[in-house]
């Protein structure tokens, strides 16, 4: 039952009838009636306004833990692909210290070998005496290239041994590194997943109790619509006025040059006019002195019939002013505009008509994107342009509009302005505090659009 159908209810019960026997009734215990019904009247509208307040909390609590949720998961998402990607780099690692530990370990072998093996030979004779004992010179010769090589080998192999125990260290230190790494990640992992699974079970409770008032839900939602409804009303009501005084300037520009080229025209045609007078009782005079001198007319004089040569009217051409943005600079922007908050942001409802998560009868209709930041940030420009309007909406606060050519943001739900109509705007400018519900935690929440003039853009796309 709404609130007017139980104030009517409660009227038409106010007027008790007197049972007969009954004492009568005076003005005094009509008028004591009329004030008990009047407080009844007020608390149940206060109940129902306190209903109504409490269902739009949980509701915006829902919508935050919704958006919260949703993060952690590609969150959990992300940092599981990480521990992944570093479970294969242990592997890889661990196979390569194990790979080298052999290769060390065969060197270390064939270098013992050697060396017992000289040993051997020096406990029976020198090298010298080795060499010496050959039975012809080419086995001496032989015998001490034998003699060169064997030491080269085992320098070499001493080296290759040194290298590839610096090797196997490093090794060991970067795969005690990527251990320690993914230890910090699953750790975190656990966390985010334990979170995750308490905001799920909170948001399933706030979804319980909002599903146990779906009616008072349904009014709530219906209530937001209506106002999200005259927020676009407004805003088109605005832009058409915006285009409408365009078109005007527009039109008084082109009658204004169009002016000034008959006027030119005119100018020109004057001076024409003129010449040729001018040039015709110049050839008078100039017959004149001729049967006067009887000298010859030069040829470079002019004469009655010789045109005179018009000039080129001069082309007036509009001057766009040095910082008005143009449509194609914001249309290049697309996908790498910043976040119109200047805290952390988190977007708690998605652009688009779509129906709502858990009132499947119920279509929710956003024309941008709302954001959930932290209380005390600003609403920032997130593209240089010219504040076309300000205007104060039921719901909305202050609403803010910064024109980019052809294209438009809006920002909704600003409290405290830094901003004024007219005024040119920087990316990144602090247009205002954006406005911190007390009665709800001081949640804080900005309504940004993107339009190119009338048409609903989804804001999300131009966002980096």
């Amino acid at each position: 039952m709404s609130a007017r159908h139980l104030l009517i209810a409660l009227l038409l019960c106010a007027p008790l009838l007197v049972a007969e026997g009954a004492r009568p009734r005076t003005s005094k215990t009509v008028r004591k009636e009329q004030r008990e019904n009047v407080e009844r009247m007020r608390r149940t509208k206060g109940q129902i306004q306190s209903t109504a307040a409490d269902i739009r909390r949980q509701l915006a609590r829902y919508e935050t833990l919704d958006a919260k949720v949703a993060e952690s998961a590609r969150e959990v998402r992300r940092l599981n692909r990480r521990v992944d990607s570093l479970s294969r780099e242990t592997r890889r690692i661990a196979d390569s210290v194990v790979r080298t530990e052999a290769r060390i370990e065969a060197l270390r072998k064939s270098l013992a070998s050697s060396l017992r093996n000289i040993r051997r030979q020096r406990q029976t004779a020198s090298s010298t005496a080795f060499i010496f004992s050959a039975s012809s010179f080419e086995q001496a010769r032989r015998r001490m290239r034998y003699l060169k090589e064997l030491s080269s080998w085992e320098s070499e192999t001493a080296r290759d041994l040194k290298k590839e125990a610096a090797l196997l260290e490093v090794r060991k230190a970067r795969l005690d590194s990527v251990r320690k790494v993914r230890e910090a990640d699953l750790t975190e992992v656990r966390a985010r997943t334990r979170q995750l699974e308490q905001d799920r079970l909170e948001s399933k409770d706030l979804v319980d109790k909002l599903k146990g008032q779906s009616r008072r839900l349904e009014e709530v939602l219906t209530e937001q619509q209506e106002r999200a409804r005259r927020l676009d009303d407004e805003l088109n009501r605005i832009i058409e006025e915006e285009a409408r005084k365009a078109a005007e300037e527009e039109r008084r520009r082109q009658q204004a040059a169009e002016e000034e080229r008959r006027r030119r025209q005119a100018a020109e045609e004057a001076r024409l006019k003129k010449a040729r007078e001018d040039s015709i009782a110049a050839a008078k005079e100039q017959n004149k002195k001729k049967k006067k001198d009887r000298t010859p007319v030069r040829k470079d004089e002019p004469s009655a019939t010789t045109p005179v040569q018009p000039q080129k009217p001069v082309q007036v051409t509009p001057v766009r002013p040095k910082d008005e943005p143009v449509a194609s600079d914001f249309a290049s922007a697309k996908g790498r505009l910043p976040m119109p908050v200047s805290g952390p942001a988190v977007i708690v409802s998605d652009f688009g008509r779509h129906t709502h998560r858990q009132l499947s009868k119920v279509e929710v209709q956003n024309n941008g994107i709302d954001i959930e930041t932290t209380a005390g940030a600003s609403a920032v420009a997130v593209y240089p342009g010219v504040v076309s309007m300000v205007i104060v909406m039921d719901g909305y606060n202050n609403v803010v509009l910064v024109r980019h050519g052809e294209y438009l943001t809006v920002y909704a739900g600003i409290s405290d302005l830094n901003v004024r109509k007219g005024q040119t705007v920087s990316q990144g400018q602090a247009l205002g505090r954006i406005y911190s519900d007390p009665a709800d935690d001081n949640r804080t929440r900005l309504h940004f659009e993107v339009r190119h003039e009338k048409d609903k853009l989804n804001p999300a796309e131009w966002l980096r």
